[in-house]
Parts: structure tokens; C-alpha cells; sequence
């Protein structure tokens, strides 16, 4: 007991005295003939009731520990991905679905488990797959709806949320399928979170056979066998036949099938999916194969049947997208002389698979008595003396794609073969590609020929100046977006390759560009190396610097193989460009890929261009995007130039989240002010996420080394009662001191009433009242 107000020792002697003095003073001047028991029974009587009063101005108090110790927090998270639906009956344990395990524990009356934990615990419940859900969640069942699992980041926001306060750990339910990022535990122990693991499901593989990947080039050829091979991942079945078929998407019109036998004795291996070992079993390769008839993109699935006792089937099929275009380009190229650019291109154009080339070299300088001039002054191609000449009809001219035209002046063609080639151009819709030299750009060339007219410069009258000196390269607007010059996939890397490409020794210059006539690239002064232009329903291409053929050796910058392809590259896409009939779009959509997984965000680029190929970034774009339900809503548009605050970009982006299954048509058009740019449209197809399906078993290996490093526990479904025994709560008692108020308390009123009223009442018999 303390004092709340300490007087001093002499004022409490002296307040004793004065109660004392006076209540003897009162008593012993009595006149009244007292017994001496009674009147001293009535002084203590008196003396006691002053002595309480007296206590009660110094308020007394009695301090007490309290125990003021802060509840400690407890989260439960539990995985609501995809893989949590799947049922383990495979490994005879139950028939019951994961989800609806946890469901049974959670919410179950009978069980008691969250009433346990929430007895000796804050409980917060939380679902997650591929994020943390932190909204709170009340009791109620969950369901698998997440196509992606994230454990480490859900461990680390709900760490995060109670960081600072007394937390208890983190209780997980899942199967410990993390696929959605990098786990890594070290990262999960610093958080200084005990983890109490609660594994859902069987760690034995499942019986499943599911379509890992398919192999095929992304582009066919018209009446060309393509072949796709299929990568089939299989566990748990021996002897089983199954029929692989290739179908079309649209009609379902089975293309190709063939029989797949798992063997008996197949040993079981690692079955590897992007380079991560996923299962147990075995894995099959199986080749089909499609003549397509038609050009365009279509959408072709993979289908295998589904097995008795199967996890799944929706592993079962998968969709893959085909471009189709014409057949072997039929290019001939016709030469002055042999020379360098003409061995090398010669021999690019042989290794190409997808290019049949015919070769013809046409000398005008042959002896009279030479082989050259018995053969018309036309060189043999081959040992076999095969000669190769100009076709001799305009029908044999007109079966070519690409007519190549090299070192020729004005007399190696007729005037009749330079009207055929007029026309092969601007009737046909044909191509015709100049290659620089000073026969056709000098005083003697082309300049007073029907090739004038094709040509997308005005070559002067003493013809055009020749430069000797070398000279790097540049892409201009037009041509860094041009399909003919990507040299990669990325639009930064496509710009320095071509600025590292070796460089030129020799420039034809001092001619004029025709109206319509595009640049794609110049020197580094402006000067026009590569020329396109539209010639009546065909098109013209003019190179104006020699030597090329030294792209063949590779990049300066890039000594690896990848960049040893560039001049390849470079020839096959100019001529696939040029071989197109069809006219020019100024409107062009691009996606990252042609199929997606439901969830993920599609990236659509969309570019305008005007007719004369030049970058428009001032362009109104109405993109409008068409669901697989039939649903249409339109797209809002960003250009590309207001983020990075540069001009002429002319790339219009938007973003899409693919949630429904099927194809998804997008659809451009163009205009600046009231004048159309034309339209585009392309097809994506989305297909369910299968990631959650690659490894389905239960993962313990993970969750067991969670829960070592992080000082908690792994249990399974089974002894998942055990938990709240499990659980160490580390929290230290916190106790504070308390004050409880003696003098008010009413006992202390009772006792003084008390005693002063036994005082009244043997005063008032003896007569003293």
C-alpha cells in the first residue's frame, strides 16, 4: 500500500496528538460518572473513526501488476489457383478436390480449426493465387479461379501488413505449385515470419499425358509439305495408344493423325518443360503434316483424347497459329558480268529454300570466235554447260515473281525485251530490283530506255557521278519501320545493326528522285541509298551503292553467328516484300505473339504510314477489338511519340487483357483529317493457362524447406488438427503497474459510519446525547 499525498512525519504526529488530545479532552471532562471500560471503549471508538478519516486525507492506494500483453496475429493464406481444383483420387487418397479439402477444414463446423487458432490468436484469412487478395474474408468457401500461384509474394505483403506488431507467422494452405515469379528462401527467412506449411494434395506424379510443345515454322508455303512436330509429355501409363490429330480451329476438318504407343518398358525420365524438370514419366516426339492450298493465317489445334483415370484434359489440346503465303518465289537475275555482288547474292539465293532462282549472265563484249559468242554471249551456270538465257516470250517472263536486273547497259536487252519487262511491271503487277553499276547509271545506260520509266530516279544526261570513298549507313523514317529491313525483332538493336553493318566503298549520286519515290536508306549526309517506288500496279527498288555482298561477313559490332545472317536476311525479306501484289497498306497492326494464355496482357502496335511510305504520327487510329463471345468495344490508342517526346514514331499502342477463351479479331482504320489510310485486321487466339497443370503434384520439397529456414512447421492434410500445439508463440508477457484507490472505497465509509454510530448509540444510553 502507498500514499498518494505524503504529508510530513511532524503534521502526522501532530494530527495524531490533536485526535487524540481532543477526543481524551472530550471524554475525561465528563462529569458523568462513566465505568472506566466504557469510557475508554468510546475514546477507542472515537480515536478509530479519526484515525480512518486521518488515513483517508493521505488517499491510499494498493499498486497491482496487470498483464497487458497484445494478442498475437495470425494469417492464414490460402492458394486459390487452378491446380487446387484437381482431385488426387489417382494415389488413392481422396476423391474430394483439393479446394474442397481446405473448404472442410476451414469452414466445417465439426473441425474446430479456425475456432482453435482464433481462441489463442487474431485470425486474418486471406485467398491468393498470382497476388495477395488482402480484402478481408469472411466465412464462406473458396474457390480455384487463379490461373498463376505466387507464394513468395503473398509471404511477403502479408509480413509486410503486420510488420511491427506481435505476429504469431503465416499459415499456408497449398499445393506449392509456385509458378507466377523466383522464390527464393533466403529472401522468406530475412522476414523473420515463422511459416507453418499445410500441404494440400499427393507428392506422387498423377496419370496425365499432356501437349508440351509444338514445333513449327511460323510461315508455310502454298502446296509445301510443312511439318509439325509435337512434343508429347506422358505419366503414369504403359502399352496405352493414343491418336494425335491436327485439326483446322474454325471447321474442326482433321488435317493429319497419327498413332502414338507408350511402351511398356520405357524407363521413367525427367520430364522438362522450358528447361525445369516438372515430373516422372516419358516423352514423345510426333510429326504431322499439312499441304496448305491457300495463302492467309489461319489457326490450326493439336488434339489428344483423354485416358482413363487422367488428371486432366485441358492439357489435351493446344492451339498454334500458321501464315500462310505463296509458294517458292520465282526470282531471275539477269548480270552483266560475273563479279562480286553477283557471286554472292548468287549463292544466297541458291541456299534459300524458299526462293527458286534462275541465273542468267549476258556479255556484250565476247570475240567473234569465242564460246561466249556461239552461245549468244550468254555464260554456263553449271559443269553441265546448262545455259541460261532471258526468256525468250513475255509468257516465260511473266511466271517470275522478281526480275533482278545487274551490271546491263542499254545493249544487252532489246527494245522488245524492255517492254516486256515495262510491262511485267506495270501491268503484271510485278517487281523489278536495280542493282548499282556504272553500265546501267552511266552516260550509256538506262537513261533512253523503256527502263527509264520503271526507274525511281532521272538519270542525267552524262549519267550519274560514282563516288569512291567509304561511307556508313543510316535508316530514315521510312525505312526503320519498313518490313524489308528488319534485321531483328527489336526496332533499337534493327537501328544499330544497320549503323555497324561494314561499310560501302562506291556511290552512284547526282541523279533525281522521281515523284512518289521513297528513300529507305542513306548515307550519313542524306544521300539516297536504297529507293523504292510504285510503278503502275508493280514496284521498283534501286540500289545505288556497290558492294553489299560484304554484309556477308557479318556485323563490326556483333561477332556471333545470329549476326552472321544479315545479308541473307536482307535479300529474302526485300524479295518476299516486293513479290507482294497486293496494295500498299498504310495500315499495319502487330502483336508480340499470335497466341496467348487467358490473363496475360496483349501489347497491340499498330503504324501508319501515307502511300509514299513516310511515317504519319498525326493520324486518327479506331481500334475496335472483337471478344470470342461476340461481344465488340472499342480501344483507346496512345502514340508512342507523346511518351518519349520524339517525332515521326508513327506507333500507336494499346493494351488488352485476354480473360475468354477463343479468337480475338482486332481491327484498325486509319485517317488524317477526311483522308482514309486504309484498314487492318488480325486474329489472336487465347487459350487456358496450363501452367498450373505442368507440375500438379504436391510440391512438399518446397514447402518442407519454407518451413525448416523460417523456424515453423509442415503438416499435412491429415495432421493439420496438430497445428495450434505446433505453433510456438514467442511473445514475450508485457505487465504494467496499476493504482486501486483505497479511501474511496466504500467499505472505508461503512467502517467510519460504524464506529461513530456505535458511539452515538452507547452515548445516547448513558445519557451523554
Amino acid at each position: 500500500m502507498q500514499f498518494t499525498y505524503y504529508w510530513p512525519v511532524w503534521a502526522v504526529i501532530i494530527g495524531i496528538i490533536v485526535a487524540v488530545g481532543i477526543t481524551l479532552y472530550g471524554y475525561l471532562s465528563v462529569g458523568q460518572s462513566l465505568r472506566r471500560l466504557l469510557r475508554y471503549s468510546l475514546i477507542a471508538l472515537r480515536f478509530l473513526a479519526v484515525a480512518i478519516l486521518l488515513c483517508c486525507l493521505l488517499a491510499p492506494v494498493i499498486i497491482e501488476k496487470k498483464d497487458v500483453t497484445p494478442i498475437s496475429h495470425l494469417s492464414i493464406l490460402v492458394d486459390t489457383s487452378r491446380s487446387m481444383q484437381l482431385k488426387d483420387n489417382h494415389a488413392g487418397k481422396t476423391e474430394t478436390s483439393r479446394m474442397s479439402q481446405v473448404n472442410q477444414l476451414l469452414l466445417d463446423e465439426s473441425s474446430q480449426f479456425l475456432e482453435t487458432l482464433e481462441s489463442e490468436y487474431k485470425v486474418h484469412l486471406y485467398r491468393f493465387d498470382s497476388v495477395l487478395h488482402q480484402e478481408a474474408i469472411t466465412v464462406e468457401n473458396f474457390e480455384p479461379k487463379g490461373t498463376l500461384t505466387d507464394i513468395a509474394s503473398a509471404i511477403r505483403e502479408t509480413a509486410q501488413v503486420w510488420r511491427g506488431q506481435p505476429n504469431a507467422g503465416i499459415v499456408l494452405l497449398t499445393d506449392g505449385a509456385h509458378n507466377a515469379s523466383r522464390l527464393s528462401v533466403e529472401d522468406i527467412t530475412a522476414l523473420n515470419t515463422p511459416i507453418y506449411a499445410i500441404g494440400v494434395g499427393s507428392p506422387q506424379p498423377p496419370k496425365d499425358i499432356q501437349i508440351q510443345n509444338i514445333d513449327v515454322l511460323p510461315i508455310a508455303y502454298t502446296r509445301h509439305e510443312t511439318v509439325i512436330r509435337i512434343t508429347i509429355a506422358q505419366t503414369g501409363y504403359t502399352t496405352e495408344s493414343i491418336r494425335v490429330s491436327l485439326r483446322e480451329s474454325g471447321s474442326n476438318r482433321l488435317v493429319d493423325a497419327a498413332m502414338l504407343t507408350f511402351p511398356q518398358d520405357s524407363a521413367e525420365q525427367s520430364v522438362t518443360l522450358d528447361g525445369q524438370q516438372t515430373s516422372k514419366g516419358t516423352q514423345h516426339v510426333v510429326e504431322l503434316k499439312l499441304t496448305p492450298e491457300t495463302e492467309g493465317n489461319f489457326q490450326y489445334k493439336i488434339i489428344l483424347p483423354t485416358l482413363e483415370g487422367e488428371l486432366t484434359n485441358a492439357n489435351n489440346e493446344k492451339t498454334f497459329s500458321l501464315k500462310v503465303v505463296k509458294a517458292k518465289l520465282n526470282v531471275f537475275y539477269l548480270e552483266g558480268r560475273p563479279r562480286w555482288e553477283y557471286a554472292f547474292l548468287k549463292r544466297t539465293l541458291e541456299r534459300d529454300p524458299n526462293i527458286e532462282a534462275t541465273f542468267a549472265v549476258l556479255s556484250k563484249k565476247a570475240r567473234a570466235d569465242s564460246v561466249l559468242a556461239r552461245n549468244d554471249g550468254y555464260y554456263p551456270q553449271n559443269l553441265k554447260t546448262e545455259l541460261l538465257q532471258f526468256p525468250k516470250t513475255r509468257e516465260q517472263l511473266f511466271k517470275y515473281d522478281v526480275l533482278i536486273l545487274g551490271d546491263l547497259s542499254a545493249e544487252h536487252l532489246t527494245v522488245s525485251q524492255q517492254q516486256a519487262i515495262v510491262d511485267f511491271v506495270e501491268q503484271r503487277g510485278k517487281a523489278v530490283i536495280f542493282l548499282p553499276s556504272h553500265s546501267a547509271l552511266g552516260i550509256n545506260g538506262f537513261r533512253d530506255t523503256q527502263l527509264a520509266r520503271i526507274l525511281p530516279i532521272q538519270i542525267p544526261v552524262n549519267g550519274c557521278q560514282v563516288q569512291e570513298a567509304e561511307f556508313s549507313l543510316a535508316l530514315t523514317q521510312a525505312g526503320r519501320f519498313h518490313p524489308m529491313l528488319q534485321l531483328t525483332d527489336n526496332l533499337e538493336r534493327n537501328t544499330e545493326i544497320w549503323q555497324n553493318l561494314p561499310a560501302l566503298s562506291r556511290v552512284f549520286r547526282g541523279f533525281q528522285l522521281r515523284a512518289g519515290a521513297t528513300t529507305l536508306i542513306k548515307k550519313q549526309n542524306g544521300e539516297p541509298v536504297l529507293i523504292f517506288q510504285r510503278v503502275g500496279l508493280g514496284k521498283s527498288l534501286l540500289l545505288t551503292a556497290e558492294g553489299v555482298w560484304n554484309w556477308d561477313f557479318g556485323v563490326n559490332a556483333f561477332k556471333g553467328t545470329t549476326y552472321q545472317t544479315v545479308y541473307p536476311r536482307f535479300w529474302a525479306q526485300v524479295l518476299r516484300w516486293m513479290s507482294q501484289q497486293s496494295d500498299e497498306n498504310q495500315i499495319y497492326i502487330t502483336t508480340a505473339a499470335p497466341t496467348y494464355a487467358q490473363g496475360e496482357t496483349v501489347q497491340i502496335n499498330v503504324r501508319a504510314y501515307s502511300h509514299t511510305l513516310q511515317p504519319q504520327n498525326d493520324a486518327e487510329i479506331q481500334l475496335s477489338v472483337t471478344s470470342p463471345s461476340g461481344s465488340t468495344f472499342p480501344l483507346k490508342t496512345r502514340t508512342q511519340a507523346t511518351e518519349n517526346q520524339t517525332n515521326n514514331t508513327n506507333n500507336y499502342t494499346a493494351q488488352l487483357k485476354v480473360e475468354e477463351k477463343g479468337t480475338y479479331k482486332i481491327r484498325a482504320v486509319g485517317q488524317i483529317g477526311n483522308i482514309p489510310l486504309g484498314e487492318d485486321e488480325i486474329d489472336i487466339h487465347v487459350h487456358p493457362q496450363l501452367i498450373e497443370l505442368e507440375t500438379p503434384q504436391l510440391n512438399e520439397t518446397l514447402l518442407k524447406e519454407l518451413t525448416e529456414q523460417t523456424g515453423g512447421v509442415y503438416l499435412t492434410m491429415e495432421n493439420a488438427h496438430m497445428l495450434p500445439d505446433k505453433i510456438n508463440n514467442v511473445q514475450n508477457p508485457v505487465f504494467v503497474d496499476t493504482e486501486r484507490d483505497l479511501w474511496a472505497h466504500p467499505l472505508i465509509l461503512i467502517t467510519i459510519v460504524g464506529l461513530l454510530g456505535t458511539e452515538w448509540f452507547f452515548r445516547k444510553r448513558i445519557g451523554l446525547v
